[in-house]
Order: structure tokens, then sequence, then C-alpha cells
């Protein structure tokens, strides 16, 4: 699971391989490390246009959109590359897991011999 994206967090794209912060306001209201969550649609700080989150967490919502984590997509083919190492969104590897077998309809385990 990777640490939540917040207001402030760097990102790092072709146009600014140095890397710009996530725009304010994000979302206000939901406080990762005392700082607003980042969510898909926020912006963050490029040359030239602003470049938008476009991909997150599609399980937690923060305002109605996915929350933005470490190493989510923006939409001039940078990245995420900070996050709050305490809070941690997403689904488990195990679950992950889970999903695929149950997805596949295949079993976790090997009948004993």
């Amino acid at each position: 699971m990777p640490p939540a994206a917040r207001v402030t967090d760097l990102h790092v794209c072709p146009f600014m391989p140095a890397g710009g912060p996530v725009a304010a306001p994000c979302d206000p209201r939901v406080l990762i490390g005392h700082m607003p969550a980042a969510r898909v649609g926020d912006v963050a700080t490029c040359a030239g246009p602003p470049d938008v989150i476009v991909a997150g967490e599609p399980t937690v919502l923060i305002g109605y959109r996915p929350a933005a984590r470490l190493g989510d997509p923006t939409a001039r083919g940078g990245t995420i590359t900070m996050g709050c190492p305490n809070v941690l969104i997403g689904t488990s590897a195990q679950a992950r897991t889970l999903e695929r077998a149950a997805q596949e309809g295949t079993p976790l385990c090997e009948p004993c011999a």
C-alpha cells in the first residue's frame, strides 16, 4: 500500500525532472499528516501548464474522488514522488491476491494428497 499524497508533496514529470509540489487547495476537510489530502483531479505545479493527477486508489474516496498516492500518474507523464509515510492507502498484496483468485476462479490452496 503506497503512502497518501498531500498538498506540497512532490511529483516529477518529463517537463520538470526536479519536481514540483501538489498545489492547494486539495481537500481541506481531510487532513493527512496535518495537510490537505490530494485526489484525482488535483493539480501539481509543473513547467508550463499545470499537471493534473489522473489516477488514484478507487477504493478510497476523498470528496467523492479517488485518493492520490505515491506513484500515481499525472496527465503530462509524471508521477507523485512523495507521500505521508504514516498513512498508507489502498489494498494490501494479500487482498489483491484474494481478489484475483476470485475473478479467475482459482483455488488459494492445493488439495492434500
